[in-house]
């Protein structure tokens, strides 16, 4: 797998974790915290379309590289303005932990 130069890591995303917190009634609130700021190469996939409870619902798939570092999860995000990366995957592409290559769906 070839990975991309880092002068082609042009995009500044929000690298987010989340921070749970119960509510008096005992349910659990999501908030999101910024973990850091890192440069990145957003590549898309492709998408899907499928049916949800509320009409159609859209899923776009996407190769998010990014400088190697040890602490990223699936239970993360990628978030540049609106646009929300789910974290499904990270993986050390060529195991010389210079990149990682994040499989990541776009929340719409």
């Amino acid at each position: 797998m070839k990975v991309p130069a880092i002068a082609h890591m042009n995009l500044r995303l929000a690298l987010e974790a989340p921070v749970e917190t119960i509510d008096p009634v005992g349910g659990i609130l999501r908030a999101w915290r910024l973990v850091d700021l890192v440069w990145a190469r957003v590549r898309l996939l492709g998408g899907q379309e499928r049916a949800a409870a509320a009409g159609e619902e859209s899923a776009m798939t996407h190769e998010i590289t990014l400088r190697w570092r040890a602490d990223v999860t699936g239970a993360m995000r990628l978030r540049n303005g609106a646009r929300v990366f789910e974290i499904l995957s990270a993986a050390d592409a060529q195991g010389a932990r210079r990149h990682l290559v994040c499989r990541c769906r776009e929340i719409a």
